[in-house]
């Protein structure tokens, strides 16, 4: 399983990548451990990869537990989950690629709670995307 700590070191590398390639365009470093332990908790209620990854790409964005870089943290996180898991996400199209941001998006702006039925689609999203390693 992931850990609270490989998810910090993640997003900090994608926001030390950033930076690097876009100076002016400075994205905080920071997190909010407490939101983080709660979207963990919830990806290890799920019982099937497929699931803890959505959990876990869709949480992170939702719950904006860092400074920067929410959305690109939560999928590193749950291609790293699925990998460890044997499975690798394969995205191949642009059209998928901006249905994936929009789904994110839409989690993101459901502040309230975690929206089931947006969560329901980014498991049907992971698992048509996965393929075995």
């Amino acid at each position: 399983m992931i850990t609270k700590k490989d998810i910090i070191a993640i997003n900090k590398g994608i926001l030390e990548e950033w930076l690097n390639e876009h100076p002016n365009e400075h994205e905080g470093i920071s997190v909010n451990e407490k939101e983080l332990e709660k979207i963990l908790t919830l990806v290890k209620e799920q019982e099937s990869p497929i699931a803890k990854a959505a959990y876990l790409m869709g949480g992170i964005s939702w719950a904006q537990s860092f400074g920067g870089g929410n959305k690109r943290t939560g999928f590193v996180c749950a291609d790293t989950l699925l990998r460890m898991e044997g499975y690798k996400m394969v995205i191949d199209t642009e059209e998928d690629r901006e249905y994936l941001k929009n789904l994110l998006f839409e989690i993101q702006e459901s502040r309230i709670e975690l929206n089931s039925f947006t969560m329901a689609k980014l498991v049907l999203y992971v698992a048509k995307r996965i393929k075995k390693l």
